[in-house]
């Protein structure tokens, strides 16, 4: 047997006592408040969104988009080099990565999101007639991304730049609808050091801080680093003289002669045939890391750091294990600069670790990127991390790297989702005020804090 409540909540109306309020007449509102993402009296779609943290987009078909993604996990999946039978591996490997990527439940939740919308096949062929209409010119194209922001109510996006760089990405969302963060790891590589005729740690330091400064003078809005595609997030402490010797160590050291330069920012570093050239390259890492979170501290910009394991073969679970940036949270020079940290996709799946982390450092905060574009775990990711953390330390983002269809897709998956997480806290006697809060904190109020977004 239903209760009245749940009966009612389940129909996204308020609470008993409201629900006595409304008047017989209202059946008709009632039934198309039932196809809104309602949280009581709180309707979800109404709301602003901004998305935390998405990646440049561009003028391409979806099959276009999920070809190249495609390719780049093939790359990851076959060793390279020329060697029998690598064509049949990588024809092998293709088969594997296209199920993987065309079976995922958010392609599933993707493409039934454009069939609704637009009224087409839920299919690739479907999205990409829609997407066609759409990239003939830039001007087209970015009035279509305004067309799907102003469907999904999507105020400001943070646009992380493609290249680390101290200057604004080059994009087609319009000026108004975007603020812009960039990549501060590249400055710890030693190939960065070497191609900036870098030989001395001070002068490195000096080098990297000049960027930083610059970035900000120039409007970017945090740093992010990107080293869990390629090492541990956790740091020691070495001294300026300890990283010192570590840097002269590494500019003569040899790498071994099966580790060629890493192409990429999210490749691995080379390695060195002496253990000790290696244990100096995390050395010299280390302190440069810690010089810039503090840095980023005394320049008011969060450090946003990647912390997921999902879909990207390259993507190490050692490496994104979040447990040792607590050492980093309590390290006094750190707290001194009073760092803000963002955890980017909610560290998954740590997403708990996570959750204890915003309870209990009031610099610390998280978002839901990526795993927006699944709602299934969408749905345990917020029910964890607002279980226990404080809502505005949670945003929303997408992770949105391909059409621009993916940012408005992701929103609507966040104010769903949302809205039934939401829904479930009026049984447990919170307020509707409560729950209006924790909507518009984790839906925009948030971002608009750590990355200084004007409403």
């Amino acid at each position: 047997m239903v209760s009245r409540r749940l009966a009612l909540t389940a129909l996204g109306t308020v609470p008993v006592a409201a629900s006595l309020a409304i008047p017989m007449g209202a059946t008709a509102a009632t039934a198309e408040r039932a196809h809104r993402h309602m949280a009581g009296n709180l309707d979800l779609d109404q709301l602003p969104v901004v998305d935390s943290h998405m990646h440049p987009i561009g003028r391409k078909l979806i099959s276009q988009a999920y070809a190249g993604l495609m390719g780049d996990f093939v790359k990851v999946l076959v060793p390279p080099g020329e060697y029998a039978g690598k064509s049949d591996l990588l024809a092998h490997a293709r088969a594997g990565v296209n199920d993987l990527v065309m079976s995922a439940p958010r392609r599933t939740a993707y493409f039934n999101y454009i069939a609704r919308t637009y009224g087409v096949a839920p299919t690739i062929e479907g999205f990409d007639s829609v997407v066609s209409k759409h990239i003939a010119s830039d001007a087209e194209f970015r009035s279509y991304v305004k067309t799907v922001f102003d469907r999904e109510r999507i105020a400001t996006v943070v646009l992380q730049a493609a290249e680390p760089a101290p200057t604004p990405p080059a994009t087609l969302i319009p000026p108004d609808r975007y603020v812009w963060t960039t990549v501060i790891s590249e400055m710890t590589r030693l190939r960065w050091i070497k191609a900036q005729g870098l030989t001395s740690l001070t002068d490195a330091v000096a080098a990297i801080d000049r960027i930083l400064e610059s970035a900000v003078e120039r409007g970017a809005r945090g740093f992010k680093n990107m080293s869990a595609y390629y090492r541990t997030l956790g740091l020691t402490r070495p001294s300026q003289p300890e990283a010192e010797a570590a840097l002269h160590r590494v500019l003569k050291a040899a790498p071994s002669a099966d580790s060629p330069e890493p192409p990429g920012p999210m490749d691995p570093n080379p390695t060195f045939a002496d253990p000790a050239d290696n244990a100096a390259l995390t050395t010299l890492e280390d302190y440069l890391f810690r010089h810039i979170y503090i840095k980023a501290g005394r320049l008011r910009r969060p450090i946003i750091i990647h912390s997921a394991v999902a879909l990207h073969p390259a993507l190490r679970a050692d490496y994104n294990d979040p447990h040792p940036l607590y050492a980093i949270f309590i390290d006094p020079e750190i707290q001194r600069a009073e760092t803000r940290f963002v955890i980017i996709h909610a560290g998954y799946p740590n997403t708990e670790l996570i959750a204890a982390f915003i309870s209990q450092f009031p610099n610390v905060y998280t978002d839901v990127s990526f795993y927006s574009k699944y709602p299934g775990t969408l749905l345990q990711v917020y029910r964890d991390l607002l279980a226990l953390g404080p809502s505005d330390h949670i945003m929303h983002g997408s992770d949105a790297n391909s059409v621009p269809e993916e940012i408005g897709s992701c929103a609507w998956n966040s104010r769903a989702v949302l809205a039934k997480v939401l829904t479930e806290y009026l049984d447990l006697g919170w307020t509707q005020g409560d729950i209006n809060k924790m909507a518009e904190d984790v839906l925009h109020r948030t971002a608009r804090t750590v990355f200084g977004i004007e409403t």
